[in-house]
């Protein structure tokens, strides 16, 4: 099918021979390679950090020219969300949204324990502050989850002040759907994120508060204090957040082939044999985080 806005039309095929570049997921890579055109560029998609990837076997890594990842740095940049800002700011009734919100924090995870030592950290906040946990690694249970957009996101959004959107290991741009959700569907809640340390780099200053710039939980706990019982600093945080949203997964899929239509656009005329020789690239991924 055909994408608006790219340089080129893009088409997705399954006709491996067919194609100019060919996408593989690192999570269904077969045990051998098939045979590839000299002139292909196969792409290596992983959106998952080093920790929890399937990186392909010796004998694939040889074989990938492009890696496409959730960081900037890649070949073909696929993040899990993308701030911009809005035309005109959503509106509400602050004053009320201040009110409504009877509870603190809340933690909702099903994973753990992680190498952010995120349930580690939630346990210490909770001797200074209140954070309700959700989830397999919580005390309390709501309902079925999906990736997206569900009923407990907007009961939490709408009872609680802070959404504590920690990830299981704090890596180079690793920011997931736990925190793009918030922007994408206007929730009237402020993220608490747990880094990255270049978060500041695609989540604008001012909606959100990183655990990072804090030495302790017990001084996370303080500002979070200080600015949940003051509905003048809380709706700061809600006004500034409400200037922006973040595109969506389908949205930003799109962005990302059409990266690859004008990649390969600025390759006319180029001599498109391509020695696969990115090894390298493969196996920074797999040492950084």
């Amino acid at each position: 099918m055909s994408q608006k806005g790219c340089a080129n039309n893009l088409i997705y095929s399954s006709e491996i021979m067919r194609s100019n570049v060919v996408v593989f997921s690192e999570s269904t890579l077969p045990k051998c390679p098939p045979f590839k055109r000299t002139s292909q560029i196969w792409c290596l998609n992983t959106m998952e950090n080093g920790n929890f990837t399937t990186w392909p076997t010796e004998v694939w890594e040889k074989s990938f020219d492009w890696i496409m990842s959730y960081r900037r740095d890649a070949h073909v940049t696929r993040p899990y969300g993308k701030i911009l800002k809005l035309d005109k700011s959503n509106d509400r009734n602050y004053p009320d949204v201040f009110r409504q919100k009877t509870k603190f924090g809340v933690w909702m995870s099903s994973h753990c324990p992680t190498p952010s030592r995120r349930e580690e950290y939630i346990t210490q906040l909770q001797k200074y502050i209140q954070v309700d946990t959700f989830g397999k690694c919580g005390q309390n249970t709501c309902g079925v989850q999906n990736p997206s957009m569900n009923e407990c996101l907007k009961n939490f959004a709408r009872d609680y002040k802070f959404y504590f959107s920690f990830e299981n290991n704090i890596c180079r741009d690793y920011s997931t759907e736990k925190v793009f959700n918030l922007y994408e569907h206007n929730l009237s809640v402020i993220p608490v994120v747990n880094g990255p340390p270049q978060v500041t780099d695609y989540l604008p200053r001012g909606t959100f508060i990183n655990a990072l710039d804090f030495t302790s939980p017990e001084s996370l706990a303080k500002k979070l204090t200080e600015i949940g019982s003051s509905e003048n600093l809380y709706t700061q945080y809600l006004k500034e957040k409400d200037k922006y949203f973040s595109l969506n997964g389908l949205d930003i899929f799109r962005e990302s082939m059409c990266t690859i239509c004008r990649k390969l656009d600025h390759m006319k005329g180029i001599n498109r044999t391509i020695k696969a020789s990115n090894a390298h690239v493969i196996k920074m991924y797999k040492t950084e985080c």
